[in-house]
């Protein structure tokens, strides 16, 4: 091997568990030999992994129990390789290895588990925005309503979910025991307000508006979507009640009209 990088390059290769010829450039010591060195390096390297996937998915870890998680983790970790300098996010893929992975993708009710914990991993990591808070609706020009776009706070994930995984996960968060896995289908709100994270179910009228938002849609579209739940004179009152709530609730970051195009 010439030169630095090529030793990096087989070290690298060994903690990954690749050919390498590494073992050739370290020396054995009386307490140790080269091979002996060089696994401690490569287990302590896989453990990190290990913990940091331990770390973003503590109530997977939970469900599924050591030796089940050990399993997940050790494909995982020969599977993915960590390309960054930060391990956060480097599990980021787990919900992929969880839908294509036998046993594991036979049980749906893990994936959305898994996507959960992603969501709440986001809304902690995610972007702070400036929240005006509620005032800000009555610095809008009466004829900018129809045009103005909701922007969601960085933090906002919205989730759908088929099973009754929240309530297997709050379980889980509570160290009681988790419920069977059953069929009831909702969209959950995961956000950050005030530094700490939140979540709730949606009923269906306010997840429609609030997808209609993520998808960049101006309030006029939302209003119609309204329509769709509620009589045409009550919609303008409820979807102000629900942008005075969102912003209340750190929900939306800001209400988008100066920068609209006139139509």
């Amino acid at each position: 091997m010439d030169g630095l990088r090529d030793l990096q390059q087989a070290f690298l290769g060994h903690l990954l568990g690749e050919g390498s010829p590494i073992a050739g450039a370290i020396e054995s010591t009386a307490g140790a030999s080269a091979a002996e060195r060089l696994g401690i390096y490569a287990t302590g390297y896989r453990l990190r992994l290990k913990e940091a996937m331990e770390t973003d998915y503590p109530r997977l870890h939970a469900y599924l129990g050591d030796t089940l998680f050990d399993r997940l983790a050790d494909t995982y970790i020969h599977r993915y390789r960590s390309h960054g300098t930060s391990l956060r996010g480097y599990s980021r893929h787990m919900g992929e290895l969880l839908d294509e992975l036998p046993p594991f993708s036979g049980l749906p009710v893990l994936g959305e588990i898994e996507r959960i914990e992603r969501a709440f991993n986001h809304s902690f990591d995610a972007a702070d925005r400036p929240l005006p808070g509620p005032a800000l609706l009555e610095r809008i020009p009466p004829a900018a309503w129809p045009d103005m776009r909701p922007v969601l706070h960085p933090s906002v994930t919205l989730l759908p979910l088929r099973y009754n995984s929240f309530a297997i996960w709050r379980a889980l968060a509570d160290e009681t025991q988790p419920p069977e896995p059953t069929e009831a289908p909702a969209i959950w709100l995961i956000w950050r307000r005030d530094l700490v994270s939140r979540y709730r179910a949606l009923p269906a009228h306010e997840a429609e508006a609030l997808n209609a938002i993520r998808n960049g849609e101006p309030f006029g579209a939302v209003c119609e979507h309204l329509l769709q739940h509620f009589a045409p004179e009550a919609v303008p009152r409820e979807a102000v009640q629900l942008l005075q709530s969102w912003l209340i609730e750190q929900v939306i970051a800001t209400l988008d009209w100066e920068a609209t195009p006139p139509s």
